[in-house]
């Protein structure tokens, strides 16, 4: 067995860096190696063979294997007592230092490490020698466990106020606690971390000790944060041997040792994704997101979208950072080993990066290959910084998402009346690079990159479950032709139609005049005529070809002459493609002891990744207006109560002074 850990100082198997909070670590101030117990421990009174589980009965949410300590009701008796009722069982050491926390902390007394070794364990009441308390454990011959063999109790003191936290209230004790809330929801925040120890325990514990006990639970959960990067290429193996076809590049630099690459960057596609991604729309949507764990870096992130405008994640990496040479080592892999398919539109924000790496020749993004787009919630939130007017961003929006080149050239107009600057800054933009109506149909309506934002968790989460496979099996068999997002566009499209007035012109071309009727609430609005083209499938208003599926004009025209419209829905929007975009399936991994052996290099992580602190890790992201809610609680005043000023900028503040 090996040596003990001082009970206060949490488990014995802490991260690699011994990380403890400032409160983990003020009771091991006593120095055991000159203190002794006095020969025959003549205050104690001796009860012997009592069991650790004495004290695990108070653990209301657990279920022990041990010897229970109950606590009395202490309305009428302050005192606490022990109840032994089976003396038979031992405890390891880290199910007693458990144990023996959670009875202090229920109890709301505290105690302090006494003395602390390999075959004993001491305890007393940190308020000692006012309090007698005191608990001792022993080791039982040949077996590495301890048994509690002495206990004199109990606590005599009393505490002069109400803590806000408590010593053995540590950040090892609750992260065993919020195990499994972290295995359920990793991406639980510290505050509802901080909320649920409140509520169970009743103290306030700091936002660095939640963040810690965060950290050690995730540890024991998916391992050692510096350890993982050297499993890597074991994962990746495995991830290969339950789902043949899966994709793995990754790049790596000589390390200081013998055998020892440090990771730089690596790059992973799932099987099912490559698979899939074929029936989709030929758009990708890329961003990046920054790591805030123990190392530095960033996700960069590949997404597709299937024919009922749902999510489909393609690739993922994990590099050192967005620069140039990231992004061009992370589109070359999509390039090499994920799909090669001619005329992708590429979606992103216009970071200096992304840009310089599409417009490297021979990189395969530039036409005719590919085309590249800008997101529109990312330029207008460049466009509303630079000028910082809701108006103009709103205009600038409406341009971006219009169809029709007129009714953009009429926004843009709007635009320069207000600010000739701000019309002058986005005309040095390619207007085929963020407005809709000179997109020629390469982008199929998506305008922004927020579909990126999804990460590897919540793709496995996807793909593991069969809810669209089973969903487009069910559809298919029900003769829906159609995807439900697609199918509800066009029974709308179908309704509108229905007010049209269709004229036809020319026989032989299929060419009619669609005049539309007044808007229901729009009395105002003039009636529009559009010309409509069904041997090509194109109407003046641009949205069949921008969007991929007849607009209602077209509709129109297909009902006055009894043409079946499925025609001019592409092929990416039915049924069948979205069922073949689901269907392969994705394979958990084996367990560990399953996995390949890998005898390459041992990799490890650059030093200068690692964050230098331990507090809660600055953000890196470039906040903006993108980041405000949409809808803010309105402002308070503390003195007055009124809304729309705080205390400071109070009118009354004056006459509320005088009063007080």
């Amino acid at each position: 067995m090996g040596h003990l850990t001082r009970l206060s100082t949490g488990d014995t198997d802490v991260d690699d860096e011994n990380e403890r909070d400032e409160e983990d670590d003020r009771d091991d101030a006593i120095d055991t190696d000159e203190i002794h117990l006095p020969n025959d421990d003549e205050n104690c009174c001796q009860t012997e063979n009592i069991d650790l589980v004495m004290v695990q009965q108070v653990v209301e949410c657990e279920n022990t294997r041990f010897v229970n300590l109950e606590v009395g009701d202490r309305s009428n008796n302050p005192e606490v007592e022990f109840e032994v009722e089976n003396t038979s069982l031992v405890a390891s050491p880290h199910d007693l230092q458990h144990a023996v926390k959670m009875f202090s902390i229920k109890a709301h007394q505290e105690f302090t490490v006494y003395r602390s070794n390999a075959s004993v364990l001491v305890l007393q009441c940190k308020k000692a020698p006012q309090c007698q308390w005191r608990l001792r454990a022993m080791t039982v011959k040949d077996t590495g466990m301890f048994r509690i063999t002495k206990y004199k109790g109990p606590h005599t003191c009393v505490n002069p106020c109400i803590n806000q936290d408590h010593s053995q209230l540590d950040s090892s004790f609750v992260s065993k606690y919020i195990e499994t809330l972290v295995k359920a929801e990793m991406t639980v925040t510290i505050g509802a971390i901080q909320a649920v120890v409140a509520e169970q325990f009743g103290y306030q514990i700091s936002y660095q000790k939640a963040m810690k006990a965060k950290r050690k639970a995730m540890t024991r959960l998916f391992g050692d944060w510096y350890k993982s990067y050297a499993e890597l290429p074991r994962f990746f193996l495995a991830l290969e041997q339950s789902n043949p076809g899966c994709i793995m590049y990754s790049k790596t630099v000589p390390g200081n040792n013998p055998n020892e690459e440090i990771f730089q960057r690596v790059f992973w596609a799932f099987a099912p994704s490559i698979t899939g991604f074929a029936h989709c729309r030929p758009v990708l949507s890329i961003d990046g997101t920054h790591l805030y764990g123990k190392y530095k870096g960033t996700l960069l992130i590949a997404m597709g979208c299937d024919g009922n405008n749902q999510l489909f994640p393609l690739a993922f990496a994990i590099t050192e950072g967005e620069n140039t040479d990231s992004w061009s080592w992370f589109l070359a892999c999509i390039r090499v080993g994920v799909t090669q398919r001619k005329g992708l539109c590429l979606i992103s924000d216009r970071h200096p990066g992304i840009i310089a790496a599409v417009n490297e020749t021979y990189s395969g993004w530039t036409q005719p290959d590919a085309c590249h787009r800008f997101c529109m919630r990312h330029l207008a939130s460049n466009f509303n910084t630079k000028f910082k007017d809701k108006t103009l961003k709103d205009l600038m929006c409406r341009a971006a998402m219009e169809s029709k080149v007129k009714k953009f050239i009429s926004h843009m107009d709007t635009i320069g009346r207000i600010n000739a600057e701000a019309r002058n800054w986005l005309e040095q933009i390619p207007l085929e690079k963020w407005a809709l109506s000179y997109d020629g149909g390469r982008r199929y309506g998506i305008m922004t990159t927020n579909m990126s934002n999804f990460s590897p968790l919540n793709f496995y989460r996807v793909m593991i479950t069969s809810q669209q496979r089973e969903h487009g099996a069910s559809r298919l068999a029900s003769g829906e032709e159609f995807t439900p997002h697609i199918d509800a566009k066009i029974k709308a499209k179908v309704v509108k139609a229905g007010a049209h007035e269709v004229l036809l012109y020319d026989h032989v071309a299929g060419r009619f005049h669609v005049k539309t009727r007044h808007s229901v609430g729009s009395s105002n609005r003039k009636p529009r005529t559009y010309h409509v083209t069904l041997q090509t499938g194109s109407c003046t208003c641009n949205k069949t070809l921008l969007l991929g599926f007849p607009c209602s004009h077209i509709l129109a025209a297909c009902h006055c002459r009894a043409i079946d419209f499925r025609q001019f829905v592409q092929g990416y929007y039915t049924t069948r493609a979205y069922l073949s975009t689901w269907a392969p399936l994705f394979y958990p991994i084996f367990d560990e002891l399953e996995w390949p052996q890998y005898n390459g290099p041992i990799i490890v992580p650059l030093d200068s990744m690692k964050r230098l602190t331990s507090s809660r890790p600055k953000s890196s992201r470039l906040h903006n207006e993108m980041d405000a809610r949409e809808t803010r609680t309105p402002q308070t005043c503390g003195l007055c109560k009124q809304s729309g000023h705080n205390r400071r900028s109070c009118p009354n503040r004056e006459t509320n002074d005088r009063r007080s």
